[in-house]
């Protein structure tokens, strides 16, 4: 790390930077462009002091961008098919249990097949094929339906602004950096992947292919003049149209110079 504002290397930095955002709503774009449309508004990730108001803020760099979602789902703890039919389980209140086929349970489940989460207050054993999997009550099943725990696939769209504190798109000053594809069923993805490439080359290791000879390999990453904004936006698409309403936090990682 550097302790002065003049004559640094590309990655040399006076101290760290983490910003992170929370997206649900903000949406960005069409199903056919990834440029922000009037009555969008995409969320501010990183300030690079874009009002010009810090005497200590000499721009910076962004070298991690990762994207986490905020919904969750428990994998199912027991599965009810014609393969593990008679097996002896033993449910605690919160665990899921998937019923694949319903033709091996002795008492037909309340709502056929789908995902059950046992509601009771005790511990329930029992061979899997002869408990009842019933609707919520205090001492049964609460059904999740049989798409519990799907995440569908959505794509954050990044932007970058300079010198201007007028919200995007209605400055028109912007500039798209990269989309990101979260895929489907998917918690948590790196965008390094995606980003711009530096002008610092790395250590000439690792993952080669479709590099010529001689070609460095170099660090991804976003620099940024102070006066610089990054904005982040759920793109829309068939699916998404409202957003991500589970929401995500997208989270920046790197150093101020």
């Amino acid at each position: 790390m550097s302790s002065t504002a003049t004559n640094k290397q590309p990655l040399l930095v006076d101290r760290p930077l983490f910003d992170a955002v929370r997206v649900t709503t903000q949406t960005v774009g069409t199903p056919t462009t990834l440029f922000v449309q009037g009555g969008q508004a995409p969320s501010i990730l990183v300030d690079m002091d874009a009002a010009l108001e810090e005497d200590n803020n000499n721009g910076g760099v962004i070298d991690s961008i990762s994207i986490v979602r905020n919904d969750y789902y428990r994998d199912a703890d027991y599965i009810i098919s014609s393969g593990t039919s008679g097996t002896v389980i033993s449910l605690t209140s919160g665990q899921v249990v998937l019923v694949s086929d319903t033709g091996v349970v002795a008492t037909p489940a309340a709502n056929g097949f789908g995902y059950y989460t046992y509601t009771g207050t005790t511990t329930l054993t029992g061979v899997n094929t002869s408990l009842a999997y019933s609707g919520g009550t205090s001492s049964g099943c609460a059904y999740n339906g049989v798409n519990y725990g799907y995440q569908p696939e959505v794509t954050f769209v990044f932007y970058h602004t300079r010198g201007t504190t007028t919200p995007i798109p209605a400055s028109g000053d912007y500039r798209v950096l990269f989309a990101k594809q979260v895929p489907a069923n998917t918690q948590r993805v790196d965008c390094s992947d995606v980003m711009p490439e530096l002008a610092a080359p790395t250590v000439s290791a690792g993952n080669t292919a479709g590099l010529g000879s001689g070609t460095h390999l170099r660090n991804r990453g976003i620099y940024m003049e102070r006066g610089d904004r990054l904005y982040v936006g759920v793109h829309v698409d068939s699916v998404n149209v409202s957003g991500y309403i589970p929401g995500a936090h997208v989270l920046a990682q790197g150093g101020m110079f």
